[in-house]
Parts: structure tokens; C-alpha cells; sequence
């Protein structure tokens, strides 16, 4: 028999056979105790795949209400066992899921289901994200004046601009008695985080584009030329009104 492997060649190997589903090499390393070697490690293999599949059932329900339970379970399958998991956190996996999602054949009749998928995971962004007071009065006109610095959005706040009506299909999901809708009508929505609650709403894409410069540092000067390369007309105000009625700059 050659010599015993290291215990980083058995924990290499082992994540292998997690991952691939085989692990010849490591196979007459596991003692049989009533179960085959290879037996053994499938058990860990499905038990990894089902905690995965579960958190992404977690962050993505309206996603399996949408497609039903069992094609959504073959869908997170696939996607535990061909791309996995790179982060020790069970709260990462999932991120990649919208761009998996719309990449499958069977999803093409409905392509609006990776936009679904993308407002789900900024969803959980929102609620995970790091808290932070609200600018008060004389923060907000301090952050106004000077239109060549940047203000600060609340951690919280994301925005998303889609093709498809991406809103109404997430509360379509939640409550199937609704309305039908016309999925083909482009959408943006601002989302924030009130108490523990992920809110959500309807903007203007000219106010989507104005926030998501925000986000990405962008000075007042420059967020409103983004927003006017879609709406040259956008009042200042008119962008700002979201930010302000929800308190979402920072203090």
C-alpha cells in the first residue's frame, strides 16, 4: 500500500469530491463502516448541493414562485454543482444566479427571469447592508451647495433599470391573484431599506440613472448629466425628490 496522504492532500481531495462527485484517490483512505467509500462521499456531495439549493430559495422566492418549485430546484442544482460557492459565507452564493438563470434554454421563453433574479439579490443587498443615520436639515443643504462634491447615499439605497416590467412581475410572484401584467414595458426601481423592511418603488429612469451615478461617487454636476443623457428636460428636483422623501443622504 503507498504511504497515507497528507492532511492537505486528504482535505483537497475531499473538496473535490464535494464539488466533482468523485474521488478515486481518496476513496481507500474511508473506512467502510457499513457504507461504500464512494456512497459516503455522495452523501456529503448532496448534502452540500441541498444547502445550497435552500439559500438560494432563501434569497430568491419570488424567482421560484415564478418558475415552480421543481424547475427552480433543478435550476439551483446545476448552478450549486457547475459554479458553487467561492465565499465562506452562504450569504454570497447567489450572486452570479441572474446571469445563470437567463443563460439556461429552458428560461428563453421568459427573459425578463434574470431581471427577477437581479432585484432579488439587491434585495438581500438592502437588507444586509451597513446602517447609517439620514443627513439632518443643515446636512442636506450643506451636501446641495456644492455641486462638485459627491453626497452620500445611505448604504442601503440600490437602484435597478430593466427592459421588462421587473416590479410588477416581483408582485406578481407575491400575490399570483393579481392582475395580469404586460411584462414588456422597461421599469426602474429604487430600493432602500426602512427598519428591518426592503422597500421598493417605481422611478423615472432619468432618477434611476441620477441615483446610480450617486452610488458610484459621482458629483451633483455629473449625476445630473447622467440623468439628462435619458431625460434632457429632468429637473434637478424632480431627481432629487426619491432621495428626499425617503431620507436616503446620509448624514
Amino acid at each position: 500500500m503507498s504511504s497515507p496522504p497528507s492532511l492537505r492532500e486528504l482535505q483537497h481531495a475531499f473538496a473535490g469530491a464535494i464539488v466533482n462527485g468523485a474521488a478515486p484517490a481518496l476513496e481507500p483512505w474511508i473506512a467502510a463502516r457499513g457504507i461504500a467509500p464512494a456512497a459516503r462521499l455522495r452523501i456529503y456531495r448532496n448534502a452540500n448541493l441541498a444547502i445550497h439549493v435552500d439559500a438560494l430559495a432563501t434569497s430568491f422566492p419570488a424567482l421560484q414562485r415564478l418558475l415552480g418549485e421543481d424547475c427552480f430546484d433543478g435550476l439551483a442544482t446545476r448552478h450549486a454543482a457547475y459554479r458553487g460557492n467561492r465565499s465562506g459565507n452562504l450569504q454570497d452564493h447567489g450572486a452570479d444566479f441572474a446571469a445563470f438563470v437567463e443563460a439556461q434554454p429552458e428560461t428563453a421563453p421568459w427573459p425578463w427571469l434574470g431581471d427577477v433574479a437581479r432585484l432579488e439579490w439587491l434585495r438581500q443587498e438592502v437588507a444586509l447592508a451597513a446602517d447609517a443615520a439620514p443627513a439632518d436639515a443643515a446636512a442636506l443643504v450643506a451636501a446641495l451647495a456644492d455641486a462638485e462634491q459627491p453626497p452620500r447615499l445611505r448604504p442601503c439605497v440600490r437602484v435597478l433599470s430593466c427592459a421588462w416590467a421587473v416590479l410588477d412581475l416581483w408582485r406578481c410572484a407575491q400575490a399570483p391573484e393579481h392582475d395580469a401584467i404586460d411584462p414588456i414595458a422597461p421599469q426602474s426601481v429604487l430600493l432602500w431599506r426602512e427598519g428591518s423592511q426592503v422597500a421598493m418603488r417605481a422611478i423615472a429612469p432619468a432618477q434611476a440613472a441620477f441615483v446610480a451615478a450617486l452610488r458610484h461617487g459621482s458629483s451633483l454636476d455629473l449625476a445630473l448629466a447622467a440623468a439628462q443623457l435619458i431625460d434632457p428636460q429632468a429637473p434637478p428636483e424632480t431627481l432629487l425628490r426619491p432621495l428626499l422623501e425617503h431620507a436616503l443622504l446620509a448624514a
